[in-house]
């Protein structure tokens, strides 16, 4: 033992697939929290979450089945059952789609459900495509489990989404597409009619299409269309954070293919054991409630109408149309050629916190940035305010 040498750290293997980028959304959410910690008054328009939180009645509910069993023990790794019903119930009620509840899988949040559905659907080194600007997550979990993002930009002439025709004209094979609508970061939407004609294009050349549906609820013309309607093999995931407020309590879903069901079920068994139990009695309960969910998609519509009358004033000339979801993405080419230093400086010297485009695009970022309207209207007034000062 005395000649036993000890190993340095820093000597010892890691892995290249961790060494993945920072989410900076994240990132500046955690200096926003510490700043305002200390004292600062800050409007945050960086991340993409609800002020509000779930209505008071679904927490009480939640608050009687601690009380009734302390214990909250695990539930079924797939959710449970009755959870299933209410969102395929769900389902029912506001697509007109029956969804057999079988197919549901029940996540610790979306994220969760990206590395199931990911697992069971693709093999390492296979080929999914993602249309930026996307949400960073995508392209980072896909490369942490050693599968490849392949991208394909979108431009405002295509409403910052794909179309059939982009596909075609892309030239690049994958295995798997990724499709958001309503968007993060950009609020946009698919037109009508284009989901079907997506899920056709990727059902004629075998590529599976992933539906990330996280903002449907929050629409201010017309309902999102849901791939479930147009494929059956298609992934949908969704969440409880978005529409539903209830960010933190860590919650979302997958409706499943058939082929997928039994592969998704036995990566949940041994990779999370299962949802959280104590969000899953809240969620159940949420669906009483969709009246004052409803109430702060209003609030999030009169923000958006502050914004995009506002934002103008503030230099913000070109931003892509708000369909849905809580987020503008502005074009800044004409005031930056760096977002991440522009948006440190507004948050330094306006006390306005956005997300720089980077996140969410690594070729053309550097020229974009992400505003969210989630925040109290008044908060969004004074931002407004603020960034007007700033630029002037």
């Amino acid at each position: 033992m005395k000649n036993q040498r000890l190993i340095k750290p820093g000597s010892l293997k890691v892995s290249g697939r961790s060494d993945i980028p920072m989410f900076r959304a994240l990132d500046i959410l955690r200096e926003v929290n510490e700043r305002t910690a200390k004292g600062e008054d800050i409007r945050r328009m960086g991340a993409g979450q609800p002020n509000v939180g779930a209505p008071p009645e679904a927490l009480e509910y939640a608050i009687s089945m601690i009380k009734s069993d302390p214990r909250q023990g695990y539930t079924e790794a797939v959710g449970m059952p009755s959870l299933s019903e209410r969102i395929a119930g769900y389902y029912k009620d506001y697509y007109g789609t029956v969804v057999n509840p079988r197919n549901i899988v029940v996540t610790t949040g979306s994220s969760g459900g990206f590395i199931l559905s990911f697992l069971a659907a693709f093999d390492a080194h296979d080929r999914v495509a993602i249309c930026t600007p996307t949400y960073p997550a995508y392209r980072n979990i896909l490369t942490a489990l050693n599968i490849t993002p392949i991208e394909i930009e979108t431009t405002p002439r295509t409403n910052y989404q794909p179309t059939a025709e982009l596909l075609d004209q892309c030239g690049k094979d994958f295995e798997g597409l990724i499709i958001n609508s309503p968007s993060n970061p950009t609020g946009t939407m698919l037109p009508p009619g284009e989901m079907e004609k997506i899920a056709n294009w990727c059902a004629l050349r075998g590529v599976r299409l992933v539906s990330d549906e996280a903002y449907h609820g929050i629409t201010y013309d017309r309902k999102a269309e849901t791939a479930v309607k147009f494929s059956e093999s298609a992934i949908v995931l969704n969440t409880f954070s978005k529409y539903f407020a209830m960010t933190g309590w860590r919650l979302g879903w997958l409706v499943l293919p058939d082929d997928l069901t039994d592969r998704v079920k036995k990566l949940s068994e041994n990779l999370f054991v299962s949802p959280p139990t104590i969000s899953q009695h809240l969620a159940y309960k949420i669906f009483d409630h969709l009246d004052e969910l409803n109430a702060y998609v209003e609030t999030y519509r009169k923000n958006r109408e502050i914004l995009l009358s506002e934002l103008p004033k503030a230099g913000f000339t070109s931003i892509s149309n708000a369909d849905g979801a809580f987020y503008v993405y502005a074009d800044v080419h004409h005031l930056t050629n760096d977002s991440e230093d522009y948006c440190h400086r507004m948050l330094n010297e306006a006390k306005v916190s956005t997300t720089p485009g980077l996140d969410f695009d690594v070729t053309r970022g550097h020229g974009t940035i992400r505003i969210c309207y989630a925040d109290k209207t008044e908060d969004i007034v004074e931002a407004c305010e603020r960034l007007k000062k700033w630029q002037g």
